[in-house]
């Protein structure tokens, strides 16, 4: 099965470029996607699993990427600075489903997490994390 069709298979719709052999994923179509630091997103992806609400996560580069239910309109609320939207209609690079930079890929049965559950969890991890001194 090609990564395409495996992408496909957990719902999700993907274009392939053989011109660049880049995958993309349009933020919005299927889903809406946040960044954060990679260090704080593992605590938001941990309290996510806790609550058997964690959905697909990517790495990219010192960030990681947390899916979402399409959510459009959404606004990020002002308290949750550690978060990024990308904004829906961006084109965004995915690797191959069996790529070590996703934390949890994508596949049948896993759904992305409500942008509001994200959110929530956001805010529990803010309350269990250890800050760096200002």
């Amino acid at each position: 099965m090609s990564s395409h069709s495996e992408f496909h298979a957990a719902g999700w719709r993907v274009d392939h470029d053989p011109r660049t052999d880049r995958t993309t994923i349009l933020v919005g179509d299927r889903v809406s996607a946040l960044r954060a630091p990679a260090g704080f997103a593992a605590h938001v992806h941990h309290v996510l699993a806790v609550h058997l609400q964690a959905g697909p996560v990517l790495a990219d580069g010192s960030d990681w990427v947390l899916f979402t239910q399409p959510e459009p309109g959404a606004e990020m609320p002002v308290d949750l600075t550690e978060l990024t939207t990308i904004p829906n209609g961006t084109r965004l690079e995915v690797p191959p489903l069996a790529d070590s930079r996703w934390i949890t890929p994508p596949r049948l049965g896993l759904s992305a997490p409500a942008h509001q559950v994200v959110c929530s969890a956001t805010r529990r991890a803010m309350l269990t994390t250890p800050r760096a001194a200002a």
